[in-house]
Formats: C-alpha cells, sequence, structure tokens
C-alpha cells in the first residue's frame, strides 16, 4: 500500500505533538489532577528566583509543587500556596526555606516538617512560621565589593606612609625618639639608686621616731583602761534595758507557740479521724478497695475516650438509575442510598442505611373482613355447603373471605449492618433495604493509585416477600462495582435482583463518598471547625 507525503506529514506532526505533551506531562508543566495532595500557605518577605509549579522537598525528596505566587496587602508580603502529597504531614512549628541547586542551578522549596510531638496542621492552613529567603548572589557580591574596597584603601594608605620621603623622616624620628627614651628611663633608675644610699641616715632616724612614740603609747595605757572600763559600764545599763524589752518580746512568743500548739492538737485530730478511716478522705486514704474502684473507674473513662478519638466516620451516599420498568411499575426505578459507615476499629464496623425509591418497597399484609345475610346475620365460612354457582366474583368472595390481600409501597427502606475485613474483603450482615441478607466486598488492588475498584455481592429477601408476583420466591441477588476517581466520586453499575424470573435489571449511577477529615476540611473553608 502507498503511503501518500500528505499521510507522512500528518502521521509525523501526531507523533510530533504526543511526544510534545508527553514530555510537558512529564516536566509537570501542567497537572490534571491534584487528589492526593493537600494545600498549605506560607509568607515570605522574598520569593526572588522562585517560580510557580517549582518542586517542593522533604530532605530533598519532591514531595509536591507550588501552585501559586501573590503579593498580599497591606504588608506587601509574597504568599506561596504549595501542594503536599497528603501521605506527608506538617505539624505546627513547621517551616519553609528557599533553596537552590548549586550556584547556578533553578530555586525550590525545602520543607521542614516540625515536631512530631505537635499538633497537625489542618490542611489549607498557614504555616505559623514565615519562610526563610536564601541568601541572595547580588548582596553576597555587593558586600565582597565593599570589603575589596576597604581593603583597597587600607593598602594604599600603607603604600603611601612608606613610600613618600616625608613618612620616611617621621618614621626614622619616631625610632629616635623611642631611643632616647630609653636611655631617659636608665638615667632614672641609677638617680634613684644614688637617692636611697645617700638617705640611709635618714631611714635609721624615723626608725628611732617609731621606738619612742611606742614608749609613750605604754605610759599613756592606764588612763586608756579606765576610760574603757567606765565604756562598759554605760553598755552594760544599756543591754539591760535591751533584756527587758527581750522579755517581754519572749512572752509573746510563747503565746504565740501556744496557740500554734492548739493548731497542731486540731490537725492531731483531723489526722487521727483520717487514720480511723472516718469522712471520705479516711476511706480514700485507708480502703485499698475504694481506691481501686476510683482507679478503675478513671481508667476506664479513659479508655472510653479513646475509643471515640480513634472512630473513624466515612459518608456514602449515591444513585441506581433502573434500565428497565419491573415489578408491575409504569416507569423504570431510580433509586438513591445514603450510607454513614463507623469504623470502632481497622477491622470492625457498623452501617446505617437509608434508601429512597421511585416505585417504593412493596409490603404485604391482609384485612379480615365479615359478611352477612338477608337477615342480618353473619355467615359461618367453615359450615358452608359447596358453592355451586357459576359466577366468579361470588365464588372468590366465599372462597378466599374473610382474608384479604393488601399489597402497599412504601417509599423509604432502612438498613443496619455490622461489618468484619479481611485485607482486601469485607464481609457483612443484618438489615439490606428492610430485609436480613449478608453481602461482601471486595476491593480490586491496581498499580495506579489515581484507579480504585471495588466489587459487591448482596444476598437478602430470601423468600421473595418484597416482590410483588407472589409465585417468583427466589432470593434477591444484586451485584455492584465502584470506580472511583478524583478520591471521592466514583461512577456504580451492575445488575439488581438478577436470578428473578421477572424482575431482573441493570442500573448505573453516580456516588461521592466522603470521611470525617473531609467534614473537618470543608468546615475549615467555610470558618465554621474550631481544632481543640
Amino acid at each position: 500500500m502507498q503511503i501518500n507525503t500528505e499521510t507522512k506529514v500528518g502521521i509525523f506532526v501526531v507523533v510530533a505533538l504526543a511526544v510534545f505533551m508527553f514530555m510537558i506531562l512529564g516536566i509537570g508543566a501542567f497537572r490534571f489532577n491534584s487528589s492526593g495532595y493537600v494545600a498549605y500557605n506560607i509568607s515570605f518577605d522574598d520569593v526572588a528566583g522562585l517560580s510557580r509549579k517549582a518542586e517542593v522537598k522533604m530532605a530533598g525528596v519532591k514531595v509536591g509543587w507550588i501552585e501559586s505566587l501573590v503579593l498580599t496587602e497591606p504588608y506587601h508580603k509574597a504568599r506561596a500556596t504549595i501542594m503536599v502529597n497528603e501521605k506527608y504531614r506538617l505539624y505546627d512549628n513547621a517551616y519553609a526555606i528557599v533553596r537552590q541547586d548549586g550556584l547556578i542551578g533553578t530555586k525550590y522549596l525545602e520543607v521542614i516538617p516540625g515536631d512530631p510531638l505537635l499538633p497537625c496542621l489542618v490542611p489549607g492552613s498557614s504555616l505559623a512560621k514565615s519562610g526563610r529567603e536564601s541568601v541572595s548572589m547580588d548582596e553576597l557580591l555587593f558586600k565582597f565589593s565593599n570589603i575589596a574596597t576597604h581593603v583597597e584603601q587600607i593598602t594604599d594608605s600603607l603604600k603611601d606612609s612608606f613610600n613618600s620621603a616625608e613618612r620616611g623622616d617621621q618614621l626614622r624620628m619616631m625610632l629616635e625618639n623611642m631611643s632616647m627614651a630609653a636611655e631617659k628611663f636608665n638615667s632614672l633608675a641609677n638617680s634613684l639608686n644614688i637617692v636611697a644610699t645617700n638617705n640611709e641616715d635618714n631611714m635609721q632616724s624615723m626608725i628611732a621616731d617609731f621606738q619612742d612614740f611606742a614608749r609613750t603609747l605604754r605610759q599613756d595605757m592606764p588612763s586608756l583602761t579606765e576610760h574603757i572600763n567606765r565604756l562598759s559600764t554605760r553598755v552594760e545599763s544599756d543591754f539591760s534595758r535591751i533584756a527587758d524589752h527581750l522579755g517581754s518580746s519572749a512572752s509573746s512568743f510563747e503565746s504565740a507557740a501556744q496557740e500554734a500548739t492548739d493548731g497542731f492538737a486540731s490537725m492531731s485530730s483531723v489526722i487521727e479521724k483520717i487514720d480511723e478511716g472516718r469522712g471520705l478522705l479516711g476511706k480514700l486514704v485507708n480502703e485499698d478497695e475504694m481506691y481501686r474502684d476510683i482507679k478503675d473507674a478513671v481508667t476506664g473513662m479513659k479508655n472510653y475516650l479513646s475509643k471515640f478519638q480513634t472512630l473513624g466516620i466515612i459518608f456514602d451516599c449515591h444513585s441506581e438509575s433502573m434500565h428497565r420498568p419491573v415489578d408491575n411499575y409504569a416507569y423504570a426505578d431510580s433509586k438513591g442510598y445514603f450510607n454513614i459507615r463507623i469504623h470502632t476499629s481497622d477491622s470492625f464496623f457498623y452501617l446505617a442505611q437509608i434508601v429512597a425509591s421511585e416505585k417504593g418497597f412493596l409490603s404485604r399484609h391482609f384485612v379480615y373482613e365479615s359478611y352477612f345475610d338477608e337477615k342480618g346475620r353473619i355467615l359461618d365460612y367453615a359450615e358452608l355447603p359447596e358453592i355451586g354457582t357459576t359466577d366468579d366474583a361470588a365464588r372468590n368472595k366465599f372462597a378466599f373471605a374473610p382474608e384479604k390481600l393488601i399489597r402497599e409501597r412504601n417509599p423509604m427502606a432502612f438498613g443496619f449492618q455490622f461489618g468484619k475485613i479481611y485485607r482486601d474483603i469485607a464481609v457483612r450482615f443484618g438489615l439490606f433495604e428492610g430485609a436480613f441478607g449478608v453481602g461482601a466486598d471486595y476491593y480490586i488492588p491496581f498499580s495506579n493509585e489515581k484507579i480504585a475498584w471495588t466489587t459487591t455481592l448482596e444476598a437478602f429477601d430470601f423468600k421473595g416477600l418484597q416482590r410483588y408476583d407472589m409465585c417468583d420466591r427466589r432470593p434477591h441477588l444484586k451485584w455492584m462495582n465502584r470506580i472511583f476517581f478524583l478520591n471521592n466520586l466514583y461512577f456504580v453499575f451492575g445488575a439488581d435482583d438478577f436470578v428473578s424470573q421477572t424482575n431482573a435489571n441493570a442500573f448505573w449511577g453516580l456516588g461521592i463518598r466522603f470521611g470525617d477529615d473531609d467534614m473537618k476540611y470543608l468546615l475549615s473553608k467555610f470558618g465554621l471547625y474550631v481544632n481543640v
């Protein structure tokens, strides 16, 4: 087969566009899916060199990207919105640093997650610490330029000082002056030595004067002793008055000690009652059983509260549109499901269910009627003879009376189920759409994290009492598939009551599923959630 030139050119253009789109998606220039990532805000004084879609790393490993860079008012600070993989959590003291790959590499954002002992940041919140900017190469070069200028000025000054003839003469004069000062210090030392030698006699006369002063002091000592004695007598009289004051103070201390003794006596009586086990405090101290009961009660309350902290709640609602009308109803049915799934542990859960149906859920009950003859006497059906008439209405009236069947359609049904999880399989039993049944959910593993598929098989209404046709007594079997996309939305399809002779049907629909963490995130967007 011959391929013309236009076809070759078209194939080349399509291949080039495919390679171009693959390269764009490979480098992350466009991102069509942000599921699995959460947003955080960071404030910076300067984000020069940092661009939108730049990488966000933790310990050098890429964990997200920069979604937007805007300037906030009125402080003119830069605010960066980053998208971080939801597997990695940030804490209250987290912060970010602008880094650069080498001297000429691109800039990226390094996130320090913070202390794991602190509370986690709510998705969409701002980091408490402002981001730290990297050192600007322009500023470093400017500082190096100033340092080089100063060094050059100092060297020029030294050069001028040593090269000029005037500076050389000044340096020579300074050295000569230092030499003259040393000679003067030497002459001063010689002069001091001569002075000490010449004044030796004067120093001996000074010592003799000190000896005369000591003899005079010894002669005047008796009069000095008398003065000291008179002074001690006066001090003694003063001390007697002080002793009287101390005596009165001692009596005051004695009364205070008596009051303290009375107080200790009262405390002793209280301690005695406690030792004897009287009163609540005495029983608490002396009776080990009461202490154990209080300890068990506090431990039970702590365990009960810890269960609430580990409680997980998932909200799920979806619709099912049937392919054809069944069960003696003129239109194709449509159903709506609202499920609340409560996980008390990693392997046990409870499921509460509300189902609404356009066709309704069939229920039967019987009405008993009485018939009378022409004279007003009640008819006894057990004693009536064989009806020989050919009238169908009369025959049915007496053949099936007094029991009359009434069928009703209820627009809503309820369910409550218990479940247990075994790896990728969850088994449930309880009420399914108002009837007892069992069910199993199987999570189909995929290598791609963006796709999730769950298939479900349910069996309930084992005697077919919810069908209009009373002859169809097969159980109600339902096969359903959920294909999740965008993390919370999913497409549902399957077969309903597929073993029934008259009610087998196919259906499809859409659904949404979100957990308590998603509820907290949505409420925080509206300013309604407060983290305690």
